[in-house]
């Protein structure tokens, strides 16, 4: 098959899920999952679309900056499917080094082609052949537009508050490290199979790996094999960070308890729990999404996992059994996984921090009420803003006299514990996805 035919069709599922995303405050992954559903057998396309989906994102902003510069012309003015695609080639022949211009170009007019009318065919082209000549002339062109607000792609009032909480130097590394392609891991469930062997397996399935931590590997090539691949089908691997690992070990599980894990789908951690409660513990799951649930469901088919229960419930309000450990990882507003889930740092309000912790606050005070006596609970997010965090925390415990704040396990990795009291992983300290857990105890 022709590379650019492949480029070109990746291309238009690109342009489809993007001009979806212009339109409205849809989250990325269920445009894409409603976008792909037209095209059940076409992975390679898809997966080459994602890519090229979230690093456009990704640099939104700088991009945005480029168009109006080279254009002359501002966003406001401009129709949302011409600025689409003007994202696309404007990524392509600014960043994607492996896209000669010439089919930069042409496939960007092609897509203008397709999706547009004559007038605005000719405009794309006309822009997109002018970057290229400023391009060819100095390559340096851009420097200018390196002072303005939009170039570190983070909205204006994150990165603000950015500023405020880590410190200039700081948020240089933090806008440097979202703004670059996440590091994806496989945790690999407790069986016969060796790390060593579970890396041989990957490698016959042409994917190469490196040993991070104990349970952890490294991908570092053909991420997109990972799913088709025999250990995956088998249950023996899931895609999951070292961070968000680090959350249930915060818990201390034992074998034969019982767990409530709350606002649970997907379910990743849920099959973690699952391995350490044993097969005389028992974990319930809930989650306020039927189809997240329905997928948590299949995941734990796909693990051959039975002390698992999947139930609908809000967390808010509705009732639960009683346990022995309790995990909230609470709905967020996603700061700490801007690098991977790129799409947060254009749906996300200042606002919206306020309404996350009324939810969150909620959430620990009904769930709270089924934990036993001597019992722990962590509360866990995958934000580094303190309103989410500590904040709430702090407001829970000053409404609950009988928790208390106990420490975190020895097992969790000290780099990441603060006080022995709080996990903290920060994306631009650690490298990997940034979460927050405490571990509160129940002491009447």
């Amino acid at each position: 098959m022709d590379i650019w035919k492949i480029k070109v069709d990746s291309r238009s599922l690109a342009y489809k899920i993007l001009y979806q995303f212009e339109k409205g405050d849809d989250k990325i992954p269920d445009i894409r999952k409603l976008v792909f559903s037209n095209y059940p057998k076409k992975n390679e396309l898809k997966f080459r679309s994602t890519v090229l989906v979230n690093e456009i994102i990704r640099f939104r902003g700088r991009l945005d900056l480029m168009i109006m510069y080279i254009s002359g012309i501002k966003l406001s003015f401009l129709n949302k499917k011409v600025l689409t695609i003007l994202r696309i080639g404007f990524y392509e022949i600014i960043f994607d080094h492996k896209v000669p211009d010439y089919a930069a170009v042409d496939s960007s007019v092609n897509l203008a082609r397709k999706f547009t009318n004559k007038k605005t065919i000719g405009f794309t082209n006309a822009v997109l052949r002018s970057l290229v000549r400023k391009k060819d002339n100095n390559h340096n062109w851009y420097q200018e537009l390196k002072y303005k607000v939009g170039w570190s792609s983070v909205p204006p009032w994150m990165e603000k508050r950015w500023l405020v909480n880590f410190g200039e130097k700081n948020l240089a590394k933090l806008i440097k490290f979202i703004n670059q392609p996440s590091d994806t891991f496989i945790r690999c469930d407790p069986d016969s199979n060796s790390m060593e062997k579970k890396i041989r397996l990957l490698e016959a399935d042409g994917i190469k790996t490196k040993l991070f931590s104990n349970n952890f590997l490294k991908i570092l090539s053909n991420e997109s094999k990972v799913l088709s691949s025999k250990l995956f089908k088998n249950g023996n691997i899931s895609i999951q960070s070292p961070s968000t690992a680090a959350i249930v070990d915060c818990l201390g599980v034992e074998r034969g308890d019982v767990v409530l894990d709350v606002c649970a789908a997907p379910g990743t951690k849920t099959l973690q729990l699952a391995n350490l409660v044993g097969v005389n513990g028992f974990v319930y799951a809930s989650d306020l999404s039927p189809d997240r649930v329905s997928f948590g469901q299949k995941d734990e088919k796909r693990h051959r996992k039975k002390n698992i229960e999947w139930s609908l419930k809000d967390a808010r309000k509705d009732a639960y059994v009683e346990a022995d450990k309790i995990l909230i990882d609470a709905p967020c507003s996603g700061t700490g996984v801007i690098g991977r889930r790129t799409d947060i740092r254009w749906r996300r309000r200042e606002s919206d921090l306020k309404k996350f912790a009324n939810l969150q606050l909620s959430i620990i005070k009904n769930c709270s009420k089924y934990l036993k006596k001597g019992g722990a609970l962590v509360y866990a997010t995958c934000s580094i803003e303190p309103e989410e965090n500590l904040m709430v925390v702090d407001k829970f415990l000053n409404l609950n006299s009988n928790f208390v704040v106990d420490k975190i396990p020895n097992n969790v990795p000290r780099q990441w514990v603060k006080d022995s009291k709080t996990l903290n992983v920060f994306p631009h300290q650690h490298g990997l996805d940034g979460i927050f857990a405490i571990r509160m105890k129940k002491i009447f």
